[in-house]
């Protein structure tokens, strides 16, 4: 083999021996442009066009610096959360999951804790109390929702709510401040076993009962939130819970079998979670039931704006 270089013979190498000296005094390089052994500074066609590449011929930045740490509409809410939050505690925008979650076994690899939440608020303290998610369309794909699973399943395991605020909505202070102030009032929120294991086999679920379990959001009519749909969707406030939420109080309680429906609902619907509502096989067909009559009943005329009941 002839040296890429001088063209001296080389062997089984791409450089002679004296050509490799000189690649380990670092005057010869591997073009990271060109794929071509030669001399550092020297002119290739693949030089120009590279951001980061300079006339040296020294090679590209791997890592750049970005723009910033949040999107416009990030800093948006961050700005509002801000400011609506109640004194003695602290916001911190897009802060890793391994920043104020840890695993309790021996487990060698982390990597679940390694994605990023869009805010955490804090105590005082700098104790961890509340996840806030800024979702837009994006989370709608089964990528995002096998993700934002995840990290829900995460943080129920670890005893930290999530709040979802979707972007369609806009930014809403008044709204950010009450659900805020709701989730925080509902702490210390229920710890939900997502990883029981028993030599080997998955236990399922398992609910701890040395903590204290909250009711659902309650509205202003004294009624209690839609479990099941807030247990499938992974949030009370969601486009698809509010559409529910508006036919339950807009069609359903206006007339009497609506009505009894509501009752048998509220009376089967809390136990129906508590037992089942971390377990695929329940959320996943219970979802696509959902899905479709939420599209009814917005072809309907039954809106999914922002509903506060």
């Amino acid at each position: 083999m002839k040296c890429s270089v001088c063209g001296h013979e080389s062997g089984k190498y791409p450089l002679c021996k004296a050509c490799n000296i000189k690649k380990e005094q670092g005057l010869i390089i591997k073009c990271p442009l060109c794929g071509k052994w030669h001399y550092r500074g020297k002119p290739c066609a693949g030089q120009t066009g590279i951001p980061g590449w300079n006339m040296t011929h020294e090679a590209p930045y791997q890592y750049e610096r970005k723009r910033a740490l949040l999107t416009d509409i990030e800093r948006e809410y961050f700005m509002v959360i801000q400011n609506v939050l109640p004194q003695g505690r602290f916001v911190f925008p897009q802060i890793n999951l391994a920043a104020f979650i840890e695993r309790t076994d021996n487990a060698r690899y982390h990597n679940e804790l390694f994605r990023n939440v869009d805010f955490l608020i804090t105590d005082s303290n700098f104790a961890p109390e509340i996840v806030m998610e800024i979702n837009d369309r994006t989370h709608l794909t089964p990528e995002r929702r096998e993700r934002d699973e995840k990290v829900r399943n995460i943080c129920e395991e670890a005893g930290i709510p999530i709040v979802n605020l979707w972007t369609a909505y806009g930014v809403n202070p008044e709204y950010i401040r009450k659900r805020i102030s709701e989730t925080l009032a509902s702490l210390p929120v229920t710890r939900i076993r997502h990883t029981q294991q028993n030599n080997g086999k998955s236990t399922g679920p398992v609910i701890d009962p040395s903590v204290y379990v909250p009711d659902m959001p309650q509205g202003r009519s004294g009624r209690k939130g839609c479990y099941v749909a807030t247990c499938v969707y992974g949030s009370y406030d969601c486009p698809e819970v509010w559409t529910l939420r508006r036919y339950r109080d807009e069609i359903l309680s206006r007339h009497i079998a609506g009505r009894l429906f509501i009752r048998f609902y509220y009376a089967v619907s809390p136990t129906l979670v508590r037992w089942f509502g971390t377990a695929g096989w329940f959320k996943r067909p219970v979802r696509r039931i959902l899905d479709r009559l939420v599209r009814r009943l917005n072809a309907w005329g039954v809106s999914s704006a922002m509903y506060y009941d």
